[in-house]
């Protein structure tokens, strides 16, 4: 049996070696081109392969984007840079019943709220970090309006005025936008008679303080603004009552504390844009005690004097919360300061803030 084994596998390896010799070259071309093909398919996967590169913790770096924004000086809200340094605009707005609902306290970055004569009261709105598409009615200047004004080098804007306030503006070489000057500026409501139906845009104003050759940059002073009270410390509720002269000019806000803000009304209904119809609302509240007295100007006009220069009481409201405080302005160009009752600068939310000036004594309830 072993022989005839070894006699079949000797018959088989002729047989293969003849078939070999007779087809070498095509086994051989064959050969060839499986062993290329092999070759691609692994060239192929070799480079879609990426190669693991170390990483050197020493050049790793991190890329932050950086806020060009910043804060307002007279709100503490991040803002474009170059209206973080636009000069601000003082408007005086009057608040007769027959000037409501006014335009542009929405807009406005402070507020100014106190006295004209007759019991009737009268505001100055402060505009720098917002634009405002229509602002009025506006009416003549005052005083004390300047005072106010001058702390921010803002750019008096009104109506005429009473012959003080007009002396003062020419005296002391005030940057100022006399509609009776500037009516190109100015335009007057057809919806409303007149005194009441002057009105303007920042746009405009900004327009005519470059023809005056005023300065359009650079605004003074400035509020220390800190972060709102989280909303699990806010109180409930607080209502505020402040009672100039009738109840025509009564002011209250009711404090939201899930807004975190103050709602506003006057003459016991609720104070709205004239634009949008929104009810007015603000982030702090700061009542002034200042001394009101009651005189003629060198013409024989009825004038109201506000002691806006000096020092007093004052309360400021803000996160639903009542602070005791100072107030103190040394100049009438000087800001005027509010300190708590250890003396430490109070901080604002961010925000708009309505300045209410009434008359030593005066009833502010809440």
């Amino acid at each position: 049996m072993e022989i005839i084994s070894k006699l079949k596998f000797n018959l088989n390896f002729r047989k293969i070696k003849g078939f070999f010799n007779t087809h070498r070259t095509s086994i051989l071309i064959i050969s060839l081109v499986v062993l290329i093909a092999l070759g691609i398919v692994c060239y192929e996967n070799f480079r879609k392969v990426k190669p693991i590169v170390p990483v050197n913790k020493a050049t790793e770096t991190t890329v932050t984007t950086i806020d060009p924004r910043l804060p307002a000086p007279l709100t503490g809200i991040l803002v474009d840079p170059e209206k973080a340094n636009r000069r601000a605009i003082a408007v005086v707005i009057e608040n007769h019943p027959d000037a409501r609902p006014q335009s542009g306290y929405l807009q406005a970055d402070i507020v100014y709220e106190t006295l004209a004569e007759g019991g009737i009261t009268r505001t100055l709105a402060i505009f720098s970090s917002q634009d405002c598409s229509e602002i009025g009615p506006v009416r003549s200047a005052r005083p004390y309006f300047l005072d106010w004004a001058s702390e921010w080098n803002a750019v008096f804007t009104h109506v005429g005025g009473n012959i003080e306030a007009l002396d003062r503006i020419a005296s002391e070489k005030i940057s100022d936008l006399n509609q009776f000057y500037w009516s190109g500026y100015f335009w007057r409501s057809s919806d409303r008679y007149a005194p009441h139906n002057v009105y303007t845009t920042t746009e405009k104003l900004y327009a005519a303080i470059s023809e005056a050759g005023y300065s359009t940059t650079g605004i003074s002073g400035g509020y220390k603004f800190k972060s709102d009270l989280i909303e699990t410390e806010r109180p409930a509720s607080q209502s505020i009552s402040i009672n100039f002269s009738s109840t025509l000019f009564e002011v209250g806000y009711q404090y939201s504390p899930t807004l975190n803000n103050y709602a506003r009304s006057v003459g016991g209904t609720a104070h709205k844009d004239k634009a949008t119809g929104a009810q007015l609302t603000t982030k702090n509240i700061v009542v002034l005690y200042q001394s009101v007295s009651h005189g003629t100007t060198r013409l024989g006009e009825q004038k109201v004097d506000i002691g806006t220069v000096g020092s007093g009481n004052a309360i400021v409201f803000l996160d639903g919360k009542a602070i005791l405080a100072k107030w103190s302005k040394t100049s009438s160009s000087a800001v005027t300061k509010i300190v708590d009752e250890n003396g430490a600068e109070i901080e604002l939310n961010s925000g708009q803030t309505w300045f209410e000036v009434v008359p030593v004594g005066a009833a502010v309830t809440y």
